[in-house]
């Protein structure tokens, strides 16, 4: 609940900015919003519980107190209470007769605009932070060009590196999830059940169900960290990989050596 007039004030950034920034997983739209909303129910039933006294009613209550104790010629005179005492009482009433205020409710539009605020003010002040969109919600993580600093003073050593045929298995399961191990080792050639226990042990590859095939094989798909690593707002962001569906594709060969390009994983 907010504590005072001020808390009314604070511009709608600087709460999705302490918001996200204070929460322990990215946050999405939906939940920023109920916590917006949550709040404003609260402000409005505080505001209905003590709504502001005016000054006419402090002067009547002091009126009131002073004809109670007999004190005609106390503080305020006894006409002068007599009509402070009136006003107060037409004041409530008409108040009383007044609609409730709603509470203010931020649009899906609204939330996003102001993220993008903050999103462009991050990048013109060049501080190495960025607000950005994982897997359904936004959170704040340093710059990809300051890694090799962060990674030292974490002590993280050397990124992961991804080797070739982790790097197609992994791209055959992302795109066909969910997919057998056999139907990935028909694309790839070789046997992947070693790269696919690598890839669970890395947390980028999961077991989603079981086959309606005989033996129920196992399903593998990707994790929500698989979307943080790679820094994908959800899979649908897979389609723009240019020449992926060329690999999903092609023709079962022959096994190869581990070489060319490989992926750092953050």
């Amino acid at each position: 609940m907010l504590s005072s007039a001020s808390d009314r004030d604070v511009p709608l950034q600087a709460i999705l900015a302490a918001l996200i920034l204070g929460a322990d997983h990215a946050l999405t739209l939906e939940e920023l919003r109920g916590v917006l909303e949550e709040v404003e129910k609260q402000r409005l039933a505080q505001s209905q519980e003590g709504p502001d006294v005016s000054d006419v009613e402090l002067e009547a209550a002091q009126a009131e107190a002073d004809l109670a104790s007999g004190r005609t010629l106390g503080t305020i005179p006894r006409e002068q209470a007599e009509s402070a005492i009136a006003a107060a009482r037409a004041e409530r009433e008409a108040r009383a007769k007044e609609k409730p205020a709603a509470a203010k409710i931020c649009t899906p539009s609204e939330l996003r605009k102001a993220i993008e605020s903050i999103r462009a003010s991050l990048k013109e002040s060049g501080l190495g932070i960025e607000l950005v969109e994982i897997n359904g919600g936004y959170r704040f993580q340093t710059a990809a060009a300051c890694g090799p600093w962060v990674r030292q003073m974490l002590n993280k050593g050397r990124a992961t590196v991804l080797s070739r045929p982790s790097i197609e298995t992994l791209a055959i399961i992302a795109y066909r999830q969910p997919v057998s191990r056999s139907e990935i080792e028909s694309v790839r050639g070789v046997n992947a059940g070693h790269v696919i226990k690598a890839l669970m042990e890395m947390q980028l590859v999961r077991i989603v169900g079981r086959s309606d095939l005989p033996g129920r094989p196992f399903l593998f798909g990707t994790t929500p960290q698989f979307l943080e690593h790679f820094g994908l707002k959800s899979l649908d962001d897979l389609e723009r990989i240019e020449g992926a569906q060329d690999l999903l594709h092609s023709k079962p060969t022959a096994p190869q050596r581990p070489s060319g390009p490989t992926m750092r994983v953050r």
